[in-house]
């Protein structure tokens, strides 16, 4: 036998030693470990598939709300997006609860759909463009109780340049504004909505005609201008 055969096999002797006594320190647990492996693999299968099956059977009720709507079916409707807002999938939550605070809104139910949209506006997990659309949709409710103050505690910060809900909360606060007789206010916000290039035609053509009430009412003899 070569020396180099000898070498060989000595080598070879020495890892099966080795191995076998990395057998029997951690085999066990090797086997466990893989088995661990294989597990989590099928069980992240299985929730994904589940998760699949979850969403497919949300929007089919919530296609199926919609429907009865369209129907004419209002408080079967309602049932339907409760039962999805409370227990759906996220994304199928935050529409059910939209659909819910329309609804509301269309059977004369102010508060219940107040409520919803102020819910969703302060949800960090519905995402700001929702937020901020349940802010200007809950403050329109809101418009003819609330008090200017409590207007500007709503819709201030949406009323900065560069925001894209500016244009329907500049309004909302010049609106508010007037009601509450702050016809200094009133007319800022107006004078903004007509001086941003961006302020869609409808909206500018409002700001236009409540400018000219305010001239018409004296405008400038509010005070409160915040």
């Amino acid at each position: 036998m070569s020396d180099d055969s000898l070498f060989r096999e000595v080598d070879e002797a020495v890892r099966q030693d080795q191995l076998k006594k990395l057998w029997d320190k951690y085999g066990v647990w090797l086997v466990v470990g893989a088995v661990s492996i294989v597990a989590g693999v099928g069980g992240h299968k299985a929730w994904v598939y589940w998760k699949s099956e979850q969403s497919k059977a949300a929007g089919s009720r919530f296609i199926g709300g919609i429907t009865q709507v369209q129907e004419g079916k209002t408080s079967d409707a309602i049932e339907v997006f409760k039962s999805l807002a409370d227990e759906g999938p996220a994304g199928y939550r935050n529409l059910s609860r939209l659909q819910l605070a329309a609804l509301y809104v269309k059977e004369g139910n102010k508060a219940e759909a107040i409520t919803i949209y102020d819910e969703l506006a302060s949800d960090s997990f519905a995402g700001s463009t929702l937020e901020n659309f349940a802010k200007i949709q809950g403050a329109s409710l809101k418009l003819d109780d609330a008090s200017f103050e409590e207007m500007l505690k709503r819709l201030e910060p949406l009323a900065i340049t560069g925001d894209p809900w500016r244009h329907s909360a500049r309004e909302l606060l010049g609106l508010s504004a007037f009601k509450n007789g702050k016809n200094d206010a009133a007319q800022r916000y107006f004078d903004v909505m007509l001086s941003d290039q961006q302020t869609p035609a409808n909206m500018r053509r409002r700001a236009e005609m409540m400018l000219s009430l305010l001239v018409q009412a004296g405008g400038g003899s509010g005070s409160g201008a915040n």
